[in-house]
């Protein structure tokens, strides 16, 4: 943050009562995210569904969180994820500022998600995994041959200051000389 605070490097506190969701998800849904929301329409990216299964014998279950992914251009993205709900965790508070530099509370995190594709996704999203990961094992680095280099640039040129031999021999010398 910059510091120069144009509202005297106050915080506004308005929303901090208000609770908020926590959700870790792919990179690949975050960057789809992204791209839709930089698209001028401001349509839903996706919808939570939770379900409860009341006729379980014990009473109702623990409610299951997925998200269906919303838009008819999510690619490759599976979309439909599982979202697991985590009930212990180190309470958190949401911030954000402006490019003004105001910075604001939001809220406090009521529930923390991870976001994992659901089951009837989950080759494709395997498949997609893969490719990603050899992708970025192909290499783009290239090896250039310099003709006529002597190495000039690599060693050390005769009167660099400094300079310690690797010679064990010299070594001992040197050390010798600075204990008498």
């Amino acid at each position: 943050m910059d510091e120069d605070h144009s509202d005297g490097g106050f915080l506004d506190t308005g929303k901090a009562d208000r609770s908020v969701w926590l959700m870790k998800c792919p990179v690949v849904v975050a960057k789809s995210w992204k791209s839709q929301a930089a698209s001028s329409d401001s349509q839903p990216v996706a919808k939570v569904v939770l379900s409860l299964d009341l006729l379980e014998s014990d009473g109702p279950s623990s409610p299951q969180f997925t998200m269906e992914m919303a838009g008819p251009e999510t690619g490759r993205i599976p979309k439909i994820f599982s979202l697991n709900m985590f009930k212990d965790f180190v309470p958190m508070c949401v911030f954000s500022e402006t490019s003004q530099g105001k910075v604001a509370m939001e809220g406090k995190v009521e529930h923390k998600f991870d976001m994992k594709p659901h089951e009837e996704n989950l080759e494709e999203y395997g498949r997609l995994c893969r490719e990603r990961t050899n992708k970025s094992m192909i290499k783009n680095r290239q090896i250039q041959v310099i003709d006529n280099d002597r190495g000039v640039h690599m060693r050390p040129m005769p009167g660099m200051v400094g300079l310690i031999s690797s010679n064990p021999k010299v070594l001992q010398d040197m050390v010798s000389r600075e204990l008498y």
